[in-house]
């Protein structure tokens, strides 16, 4: 076995070890996301509509308003509904977390074996899937396998994970414009169309079972939470809100959301020139996009929200500089 192979094995077995104590650890978990996950896994399971169903949560870690909704995309169902059957749904997250890092290990090369190890150990990583847990996580994962299979040449099936990562999250579909583009220039159509699908495809059942609870839960309550100033005490304690419109909170304006559009098509724009034909452009596009728009659109900005970002900066850093694999050559007619 590679001593590099035995090194990430390693690793993530130290990564585990110290999620599960931190899963076991007197006061885990810290937000209210986990009594969300783990019911609405639990609705799903008693054929339960999860978006519109009336969740349970300690009044000490309870979202105002927020008693019937689950805020998140249906993507994230594929880590933690295995989990939450048969345990809890916090190791779906650990899953997630180990998917990412096995996607960084698959691209290859000294870098990605540096980035997957960061990834797996750093702290911020560690607390988002247990004791802050972040549904953005399979998000992660998705993109992870995505970057995976186009570096190593596999680019017939990576569109559906790109999809997939847009449908675990809402602001990952902001990466379709960008996505659009680099299919685009270089002549793969089929690639955006199959993004589209497979994101739609996830999204579709839980759209047809209840339209309005959907669309309330995933987008209007999530985009519309109240401003808070860059600074403020809540149940979580002392929290900040690094978004353009808590920023004009604490300076006593107010933003609307017609403003911080304009600013978000700026930025796209501007990601959009970034991109070219490699991978590497549209991860390097990628991550200043959402981190851009995780601090203009958002009337609170979590710190969650950074983790796609971070990770797509991380896969840029692994690619970088790297010969891309192309995947298999068209098959050139006989000679006639």
């Amino acid at each position: 076995m590679k001593r590099s192979l035995l090194v990430f094995a390693g690793a993530a077995a130290a990564a585990v070890a110290v999620r599960v104590l931190l899963v076991l650890w007197p006061g885990a978990p810290a937000t209210d996301v986990y009594y969300y996950d783990a019911q609405a896994v639990s609705a799903i399971i008693h054929g339960m509509d999860p978006y519109g169903h009336v969740y349970s949560v300690p009044p000490s870690l309870a979202t105002p308003g927020a008693a019937a909704v689950f805020a998140y995309l249906p993507g994230v169902f594929s880590f933690l509904l295995p989990a939450g059957a048969v345990a809890d749904v916090r190791a779906g997250l650990v899953a997630a977390d180990l998917v990412a890092a096995a996607g960084l290990y698959a691209v290859g090369g000294r870098r990605g074996r540096l980035c997957a190890v960061a990834f797996l150990l750093a702290p911020p990583t560690v607390l988002f899937s247990t004791w802050f847990p972040d549904n953005s996580l399979p998000a992660v994962a998705f993109l992870s396998a995505a970057v995976a299979l186009e570096a190593r040449g596999k680019s017939a099936v990576a569109p559906l994970f790109w999809g997939l990562s847009a449908a675990s999250w809402q602001l990952a579909w902001l990466l379709f414009p960008l996505y659009l583009v680099r299919s685009l220039r270089l002549g793969r159509l089929r690639d955006a169309a199959l993004f589209v699908l497979a994101g739609t495809a996830a999204l579709l059942p839980f759209l047809l079972w209840d339209a309005s609870a959907f669309v309330y839960d995933t987008v209007v309550f999530q985009f519309g939470r109240a401003a808070v100033g860059l600074v403020s005490t809540g149940p979580f304690g002392l929290s900040v809100n690094p978004s353009l419109a808590g920023a004009a909170v604490s300076l006593g304006v107010s933003l609307p959301a017609a403003a911080r559009g304009v600013v978000e098509v700026a930025a796209l724009l501007a990601c959009l020139r970034m991109v070219k034909g490699t991978l590497p452009s549209l991860l390097l596009a990628s991550a200043v996009l959402l981190t851009l728009s995780a601090v203009i659109l958002p009337e609170e900005a979590f710190w969650s929200y950074f983790e796609l970002p971070s990770f797509a900066a991380l896969a840029w850093f692994s690619l970088r500089g790297a010969p891309e694999r192309a995947g298999p050559p068209p098959v050139s007619p006989p000679n006639a």
